[in-house]
């Protein structure tokens, strides 16, 4: 999301307010400032909304931030400020998120079955096939005229399939086709890549473009750029497919955006990376998806990053110091 001129303005009020709430020269700055233009009033009045929809106090009294760092560390006032733009603009864009990806929000996908946050959900599609959903995820299925295919809208879902060698089971997520006729594997679509993890038997993943087709056997994992195409191959132990069923996130040498969006299902709000160098540090773990605060904090220890809260829905990752 682009930057809000004005809004990056009436933030940089609510600070100098912070730090000098008596200061009458500030308040008279502030006041004209608010005064000389319509538009700067109405970036106030979104500071002032975006933070109390944060969970904060709002400009009625002084609201705590993060301690400024001492002198000669960091120029303190701009990295405050941008930390705090930042925190705003994602508030804003967590809101929307959230709201569209509740159940009700994929309707106008076409989704038969979808989740919310934090829940998982397990069904019996039409041809006897089992299907569990991921947090924050749905799909849409076609069962007529001896066709068997399912698509997957967003998220993740772990499919147990009723063999039937007549009539392949599909599924498609993005432009990647994972064509099976009984087994049991995970799929999940999210950030621009589709992974297949196999836990029993074997599948076909065909990706968009005419790439080759790849074989997949019970412990192979294969992960998708839908952009460019790559495709990476990896292994983990069958029983390590869709633990998230079980509350368990496994990770092999991913990095902490991949990790990270999947704890943003399972996380009310929105989880922002702040430092893109940070996104791409390489982590491997365990986490627990029913504490995703705790897997958060777990996973930036080791790799140099810190974790804060800003109210109830935005939880900033960033690098530490």
């Amino acid at each position: 999301m682009a930057e809000d001129p004005g809004l990056e303005a009436a933030f940089d009020w609510l600070l100098r307010l912070q730090e000098s709430p008596d200061d009458p020269a500030i308040r008279a700055g502030w006041a004209a400032w608010r005064r000389s233009d319509p538009a700067h009033e109405a970036a106030w009045a979104r500071a002032c909304a975006t933070w109390r929809d944060l969970g904060e106090a709002g400009p009625a009294r002084v609201v705590a931030l993060p301690a400024v760092p001492a002198a000669g560390s960091r120029p303190p006032r701009r990295h405050l400020r941008r930390v705090v733009v930042m925190a705003a603009a994602a508030a804003v864009v967590a809101m929307v998120a959230v709201a569209g990806l509740r159940p009700g929000g994929f309707a106008g996908l076409g989704a038969d079955i979808a989740t919310d946050v934090a829940e998982t959900r397990q069904v019996v599609l039409a041809d006897g096939s089992r299907v569990e959903l991921d947090a924050r995820s749905a799909i849409r299925s076609r069962f007529d005229d001896g066709r068997r295919e399912v698509t997957l809208i967003d998220g993740g879902a772990f499919f147990d399939v009723m063999p039937d060698p007549a009539r392949p089971f599909i599924v498609r997520a993005g432009d990647v086709a994972v064509t099976v006729t009984g087994t049991a594997f995970d799929v999940a679509a999210d950030g621009g890549r589709v992974v297949v993890e196999v836990a029993s038997g074997t599948v076909r993943v065909a990706p968009a473009g005419g790439r080759r087709v790849e074989q997949l056997a019970a412990g192979d994992r294969l992960a998708v750029d839908t952009a460019s195409g790559a495709v990476t191959r990896g292994r983990l132990a069958p029983e390590d497919v869709g633990a998230w069923r079980d509350g368990r996130l496994f990770v092999s040498d991913a990095t902490v955006a991949e990790v990270v969006a999947e704890l943003r299902r399972h996380q009310p709000g929105w989880i922002l990376i702040a430092d893109a160098a940070l996104g791409a540090r390489r982590v491997t773990g365990l986490y627990d998806l029913r504490d995703p605060r705790r897997a958060l904090r777990a996973m930036m220890r080791p790799v140099g990053g810190e974790v804060r809260q800003f109210g109830p829905f935005l939880t900033l990752v960033m690098a530490a110091g």
